[in-house]
């Protein structure tokens, strides 16, 4: 998944972190496609997870600071994915990069993030933009 103009959310810092997560998501994929080290793909992924971790700790800050109505849908999609995304990590550490973990990081984990972005933060994103 590449960025594309029309998921900016106008928030700069969110934006930024966006755009963050999605090269991330490519180094990932990469690093298991080309069979880097188990401790390469697994620094990778869990440095994924911390980012995501913190990218939704602002976003959900933001949505409480402007009284976000669908915030408590919006935070529990959050805790979901962070929760698939620790049973990834523990998929990795227990068997490695098998080709069953990029079909789940590029089948799932890319999938959420892309319609996450498309449906769940665009709607966030047109909130925003009518408070202004």
């Amino acid at each position: 998944m590449q960025w594309d103009p029309t998921l900016a959310m106008d928030v700069p810092e969110l934006d930024e972190q966006h755009l963050e997560i999605l090269a991330h998501l490519h180094l990932l994929i990469d690093a298991i496609r080309r069979g880097c080290a188990r401790d390469h793909v697994g620094s990778t992924l869990a440095f994924l997870r911390g980012h995501i971790a913190s990218h939704f700790t602002a976003e959900e800050a933001l949505m409480r600071a402007v009284a976000f109505p669908d915030l408590s849908s919006h935070q529990a999609e959050h805790e979901r994915f962070v929760r698939d995304l620790q049973d990834v990590e523990m998929d990795h550490q227990r068997d490695g990069a098998t080709p069953h973990l990029i079909l789940r990081v590029k089948g799932y984990v890319s999938v959420w993030v892309r319609e996450h972005l498309f449906q769940t933060d665009r709607a966030l994103a047109v909130f925003l933009r009518t408070r202004s």
